[in-house]
């Protein structure tokens, strides 16, 4: 009985990481949430000022530029990561922001631990966080649009991310996530080890921001 219930919870957990794109979601929700709170907590508020959004896309920047660091080291990411780059946008805003009339400059950071992200397989769960991402930005983006210091070109390029293909380069991804996972079947761990690096990254940039 106790050895058909154990290999029952094998078969069970073996299909549920067959289907990659719902393991990595449920096994991150937490961080997942976390960082969303974070985010949400300083994005959301009708009185953010223009020195507190100044300072989430810094944190961002901080975290971004460690994971496409990561993701441009494996070839397969790398090829993905063309056109999917954050960083120009980020540098923009941020550009915007620190020459705007009542913005002070702030000096990039950045993180210099990679720890951990030894392998192809945890660049494309940082990638998967990454993309993920672009899908909430277009929550974020209408929120912005709502700030009188914000226009619809200008310190706003990173939440508004792919704009009308959002979706499509995310299904796009999706496709590539599965593909690579049908052809390496035992790489769900580590893809989640990545996935988990990526939402460590972000908070711990954001964790300073009131």
């Amino acid at each position: 009985m106790g050895s058909a219930l154990s290999n029952a919870t094998v078969i069970t957990c073996n299909s549920y990481q067959n289907n990659i794109h719902t393991f990595i979601k449920n096994s991150t929700d937490f961080l997942h949430s976390r960082v969303e709170k974070q985010l949400g907590a300083v994005l959301f508020d009708k009185n953010m000022t223009q020195q507190s959004y100044l300072e989430i896309l810094i944190a961002m920047h901080s975290s971004y530029s460690i994971m496409e660091d990561a993701i441009s080291t494996y070839g397969a990411t790398k090829h993905l990561l063309f056109g999917r780059s954050k960083l120009s946008w980020l540098n923009q805003d941020i550009a915007y922001l620190q020459t705007s009339q009542h913005a002070p400059s702030v000096k990039l950071y950045k993180h210099d631990d990679l720890k951990n992200i030894c392998n192809v397989s945890h660049a494309f769960g940082m990638m998967y966080v990454m993309e993920g991402a672009t899908m909430g930005g277009g929550h974020i983006f209408k929120a912005l649009k709502k700030h009188n210091w914000i226009n619809e070109l200008e310190g706003i390029r990173f939440f508004y991310s792919y704009g009308e293909l959002r979706n499509q380069k995310w299904a796009q991804f999706i496709h590539a996530l599965k593909q690579y996972h049908n052809d390496n079947p035992n790489s769900a761990d580590d893809i989640l080890l990545g996935a988990n690096k990526a939402f460590s990254l972000i908070s711990q940039s954001l964790g300073d921001i009131n």
